[in-house]
């Protein structure tokens, strides 16, 4: 059995890929834990800020799988300095703790939101425009390590927005936004005029594709992939309107300003070309289908709006301004 260390293993994508594959890997967590735990206890957890990670704790891993980060944009302009210490300079210490330790392959959870607004269609190639201290950490962590000289294999994933249900459930991407909260109310209300343009990832799908490049024998080193489909590119509008539609509510109440300003719209060519055996199983329809049936059962936590979450723990003192 491959050993993986999963960083933030017990979040959004992470408890999806771990409750998909515990059985298959052999998997370690490390995780801080501030958003619950939601994974099946098969894998061994390491309950730890991800800024104080040990050469131990890589101790026997050949595959890791870069995700402890402050997982959106609004987390990341909380309090930017400290952005910069998790997401970047802790990453840049685990690469190189890496070098020292029996590592094989590193992939990194990158974001498509490094090409902030972009009125043309874009591609790894593109020029990036990182608009937020979130993004920025992802391009400075790019630049890392495609700059050194790993003995490891490093790939570089910059994932579509992702959606769909999963164990460690979000409730602050937009397409879980505005399903969650039209199954609840009946109602589709936009704080945006719906103009900006997303790519978007089933979490199921980006789980399998970490699952690919984890077994996949050619050399990837160096390589950025967009991760998505060009398939699923849509603007806010358009989710709103499929959704109105899905769900038979009345109307959709939109915006006049949004303060994200994020826009783009992505070219997923080259993981086609790279994976032609690859496919997606869900589209926006039965992705759609697929949280719908989920909410069902579903009973939301705070844990579920990361934001939200994160400045509780801050006004009730049990995590300080630094996070620990």
């Amino acid at each position: 059995m491959k050993k993986i260390l999963v960083t933030g293993g017990f979040g959004y994508i992470g408890s999806m890929f771990c409750n998909l594959y515990q059985d298959k890997y052999d998997i370690k967590v490390l995780d801080k834990g501030l958003f619950g735990n939601y994974i099946n206890t098969r894998v061994t957890p390491i309950v730890k800020d991800i800024r104080e990670v040990s050469i131990k704790d890589l101790e026997n891993i050949e595959y890791v799988i870069h995700m402890a980060e402050l997982s959106n944009d609004p987390l990341g302009e909380l309090q930017g300095e400290i952005t910069n210490e998790i997401n970047h300079l802790a990453t840049v210490r685990l690469l190189n703790m890496c070098e020292e330790s029996s590592v094989k392959k590193f992939i990194y959870m990158s974001s498509c939101s490094v090409y902030g607004f972009n009125e043309n269609i874009v591609d790894e190639n593109s020029s990036v425009n990182p608009l937020t201290n979130y993004s920025k950490s992802k391009i400075l962590n790019e630049n890392f390590i495609i700059k050194n000289n790993f003995s490891f294999q490093t790939t570089i994933l910059r994932n579509a927005t992702v959606f769909g249900y999963a164990p460690n459930m979000r409730l602050d991407l937009v397409i879980n936004d505005i399903s969650y909260n039209a199954y609840k109310t009946g109602k589709i209300e936009l704080i945006s005029d719906g103009k900006p343009i997303r790519p978007f990832i089933h979490v199921h799908d980006l789980s399998r594709l970490i699952e690919y490049f984890l077994n996949n024998e050619s050399n990837y080193q160096y390589e950025i992939f967009n991760a998505g489909s060009n398939l699923m590119n849509y603007s806010i509008k358009e989710l709103a309107e499929f959704l109105k539609n899905y769900l038979k509510t009345e109307e959709v109440k939109y915006g006049k300003y949004d303060p994200d300003q994020r826009s783009y719209n992505v070219n997923f060519n080259k993981l086609n070309e790279f994976l032609p055996s690859f496919s997606f199983k869900y589209n926006l329809e039965n992705g759609v289908a697929n949280l719908i049936d989920n909410f069902d059962k579903y009973v939301e936590t705070l844990d579920s709006k990361r934001i939200k979450k994160l400045k509780f723990l801050l006004e009730n003192g049990e995590i300080n301004k630094s996070f620990y």
